[in-house]
C-alpha cells in the first residue's frame, strides 16, 4: 500500500511579548538643607539667652563686677527704661522664689512636727513616758532657755519685738537657725534680708547702709540688728565722694570702708537698735585669708570705737591664730565646720555661729 506523505504545514508559533513600556522613574528629591533648622534653633537659643540676660541682669552685673572689679558691659543699657524693667522683673522673681522656698520649708517643718507629736510614738509608748515623768522631780519651766535679765545687757527682745539680719551668703546660712529658734520658742518675728555676693564695697550692686536705714525707718519693732559682712569686700572699690577707685589696703580705702560701717551704726543708733556684728572667719586660700586678716583688724577697731558687740567667728571655730581649719574639736571629736570651698560654713558651723548669737540675746516673753 502506498502511503503518501502529506506535507505538514509547520506552524511556527511565536510567543507574543507585550510591548515594552517606558517606566518613568521619579526624580530623586533634592537633599534636605538642614541649615534652616540650625538657623531656627540658633535664633531660639539667642532669644532665650537675651531674655535670660534681660531678667537676670543684676546677677550678671554682680558677677562681672566682683570677678573683674569693673562695671559690666550690660550696665550701659541701664539708661533705657525697657531694659531696667527686666531687672525689676528678675528681682520680683527672686523674691517670689525666696518666699516660696520659705513657705515650703515651713510647711515641711509643720508636717515633721505633726508626725513627731502625733504619729511617731504609739499611745502605749506615750503613756509609758507620761508615767515615767511622774517620778521625775518637777522643774519650773517658765524661764527655761531664757537668760536672766542683766541691767547692763541691752540685747533684749520683748514680745512683739523683731530682730533684723543683714549680710551675705554667710548670713544666709546662719540666720534661719536663729529665726526658727525665736519663732518656735518665743514667737519672735524677724526680718532676714541676707543676700549672697553682697558687701560694703559695691553699693551700686547692693547698698547695705541705705537698705538698713530704710528697713529701720519703716519697722519700729526692730530692736536688734545682726550684721555679717566682709568676705565679698577685699577689692578695690568706688570712691563715693571724689569718684574713681580706692585701691584695696590703702589709707583711702580704709577710710571709705570705715565710713560705710559708720553709716550702718549711725542708722542703728538713730533708731534705738542694738547691733551685733559677726566678723569674717579665716579662709582656706592664703591670699583671701590675708585679706580677711586685714579686714578683721579694721572691723574690730571701728566696732570697738562704737561699743558694738562683736562676735569673732575665728575664735568660735578654734582658729584664733589666723590659720584656717576645716575641723573643730568638740568633746574630743573632730567636727567639720567648713564646706569644701574653704569659705562657707557647714550646717554644724552655721549652728555654732547661730548659738553664739542666741547666747547674747535675752528674751522676755
Amino acid at each position: 500500500m502506498q502511503t503518501s506523505n502529506q506535507p505538514t504545514d509547520t506552524i511556527t508559533q511565536t510567543k507574543q511579548y507585550p510591548e515594552p513600556k517606558h517606566i518613568q522613574l521619579k526624580s530623586r528629591p533634592k537633599p534636605y538643607f538642614h541649615g534652616k533648622s540650625y538657623g531656627y534653633l540658633l535664633m531660639v537659643l539667642c532669644l532665650f539667652a537675651l531674655l535670660g540676660a534681660w531678667i537676670m541682669q543684676h546677677s550678671i552685673n554682680a558677677y562681672y563686677l566682683q570677678t573683674y572689679h569693673k562695671s559690666s558691659p550690660l550696665s550701659l543699657l541701664d539708661r533705657y527704661d525697657a531694659w531696667k524693667t527686666g531687672g525689676d522683673i528678675g528681682d520680683k522673681l527672686y523674691a517670689w522664689h525666696g518666699d516660696l522656698t520659705s513657705d515650703i520649708n515651713q510647711k515641711n517643718q509643720q508636717i515633721v512636727d505633726y508626725f513627731n507629736n502625733n504619729l511617731a510614738y504609739t499611745p502605749e509608748y506615750q503613756a509609758m513616758m507620761a508615767k515615767s515623768l511622774e517620778f521625775t522631780p518637777t522643774v519650773q519651766m517658765d524661764n527655761v532657755g531664757v537668760s536672766e535679765v542683766q541691767p547692763d545687757n541691752p540685747y533684749v527682745l520683748h514680745s512683739g519685738d523683731e530682730i533684723f539680719f543683714a549680710g551675705d551668703s554667710m548670713m544666709q546660712g546662719v540666720a534661719p537657725h536663729i529665726q526658727k529658734y525665736l519663732q518656735k520658742n518665743y514667737n519672735i518675728k524677724s526680718v532676714n534680708l541676707a543676700k549672697q555676693s553682697t558687701g560694703l564695697a559695691y553699693p551700686s550692686l547692693f547698698n547695705w547702709p541705705k537698705t538698713i536705714e530704710e528697713t529701720l525707718s519703716t519697722n519700729a519693732n526692730i530692736k536688734i540688728l545682726v550684721v555679717f559682712l566682709g568676705p565679698n569686700d577685699p577689692w578695690d572699690m568706688p570712691d563715693l565722694v571724689n569718684g574713681g577707685q580706692l585701691k584695696f589696703q590703702t589709707p583711702e580705702w580704709e577710710m571709705g570702708y570705715r565710713q560705710r560701717m559708720m553709716d550702718i551704726l549711725d542708722s542703728a543708733k538713730n533708731h534705738n537698735t542694738q547691733v551685733i556684728w559677726i566678723t569674717p572667719p579665716n579662709m582656706k586660700k592664703q591670699k583671701l585669708n590675708e585679706q580677711m586678716i586685714y579686714l578683721n583688724q579694721i572691723m574690730q577697731d571701728e566696732l570697738k570705737r562704737h561699743h558694738v558687740l562683736v562676735i569673732d567667728s575665728r575664735k568660735l571655730l578654734g582658729t584664733s591664730d589666723d590659720i584656717y581649719n576645716d575641723y573643730l574639736i568638740q568633746d574630743g571629736k573632730s567636727v567639720k565646720m567648713r564646706t569644701s570651698d574653704g569659705i562657707h560654713f557647714s550646717v554644724k558651723g552655721q549652728k555654732l555661729i547661730a548659738q553664739a548669737i542666741q547666747d547674747q540675746i535675752t528674751i522676755i516673753p
